[in-house]
């Protein structure tokens, strides 16, 4: 009796994460499990319930967080290819959990966005009947992510992150007033966080003496 109850457990498991409902677009792409296995085929990534589902050799799992440590697949809408990382998330104090975090520029200082869906009100312009819509709009948050210190929630670029870039702070001002950034907008201020990155990288290769050949790890986003 008891080997038939740990069946059904079991069972009743496996068909919970074939169940959940198909949200989210199939792309190409790939994963990579926490335990080291590689995955390649067409990965779903579900905003919602936060799981990854990957098509490999004619089977379809789903992943949470806690299981893969990051995935790649390419936008057929936007046109351009996308790598998330899993990363430990504070929920309260003293319990964090691993979340799906998408890398918009990789290097000393890790720039991460974390998205998700909201509902957010609308009134309709028809005065003799208005009614109050929910459009579901997609919302970006944006965190610095450092060994040491975990993750930290960005709300001001020019205040919370140039100040970070003091090593290369004659560098990073040039740069700005050259190509004249306001830095209000997500491209610009990824430029900015790419060129520390890459004079951090520039620097650390010939401290090193490495006879590899230094490559910036940047990646696009929309």
């Amino acid at each position: 009796m008891k080997k038939i109850y740990l069946l059904a457990v079991s069972v009743l498991f496996s068909l919970s994460a074939m169940a959940l409902p198909d949200y989210g677009l199939w792309c190409n792409g790939k994963a990579l499990l926490e335990n080291g296995t590689a995955l390649e085929g067409e990965i779903s990534y579900d905003l919602k319930f936060e799981v990854v589902r990957v098509k490999a050799n004619g089977i379809t799992n789903a992943y949470s967080a806690e299981s893969i440590a990051y995935f790649e697949l390419y936008d057929p809408i936007k046109q351009i290819h996308r790598k998330y990382v899993s990363v430990d998330a504070p929920v309260y104090p003293g319990y964090q959990r691993k979340e799906f975090f998408e890398i918009i520029s990789h290097g000393e200082l890790a720039f991460l966005r974390k998205s998700e869906y909201v509902r957010r009100p609308r009134t309709t312009e028809d005065m003799r009947a208005p009614h109050i819509y929910l459009n579901t709009v997609c919302k970006h948050i944006y965190f610095l992510h450092e060994e040491e210190s975990g993750l930290t929630e960005i709300n001001d670029f020019k205040e919370e992150i140039l100040p970070r870039m003091d090593k290369y702070e004659d560098e990073v001002t040039d740069y700005i007033k050259r190509c004249k950034l306001k830095l209000k907008k997500l491209p610009e201020q990824v430029r900015v966080v790419n060129l520390y990155n890459m004079l951090y990288a520039n620097e650390n290769k010939l401290a090193t003496n490495s006879p590899k050949k230094n490559k910036e790890v940047t990646y696009n986003f929309r």
